[in-house]
């Protein structure tokens, strides 16, 4: 069953490089650090970068999303999430979600939506 997961995991990691409308938006958890509940599951890799996005409502209730910054993972601190890693003794399975650095941007809060940047 595990095997099964995983490859189910990774081809929707797949997808989401491939198609916008699969990739994951997910809210910073934390600023000091800065951290987000994503990891090995969703294709978190060294090198990926993340736009950081903030949501604006205008008058006629239209939502839409503006980039205020970039940020990338901290190589080491990359949570494994995947499928049985705690039962596997997996070190990053220990951690409480992927740790970022700033590439550009300030006043980061939580909340705040993180979508991957695909490179073509």
């Amino acid at each position: 069953t595990r095997s099964c997961a995983r490859a189910i995991d990774e081809s929707i990691a797949k997808l989401q490089k491939r198609y916008e409308v699969f990739r994951i938006k997910v809210p910073l958890y934390s600023t000091e650090p800065l951290v987000a509940m994503i990891g090995l599951k969703e294709g978190v890799e060294p090198g990926c970068q993340y736009e950081v996005l903030e949501q604006k409502v205008n008058e006629n209730g239209k939502t839409t999303y503006n980039r205020i910054g970039v940020i990338e993972p901290i190589e080491g601190m990359i949570w494994d999430n995947r499928y049985m890693a705690t039962e596997e003794g997996a070190y990053s399975s220990q951690l409480k979600g992927t740790t970022f650095r700033v590439i550009s941007g300030t006043g980061f809060y939580p909340g705040l939506l993180i979508r991957e940047i695909v490179k073509k």
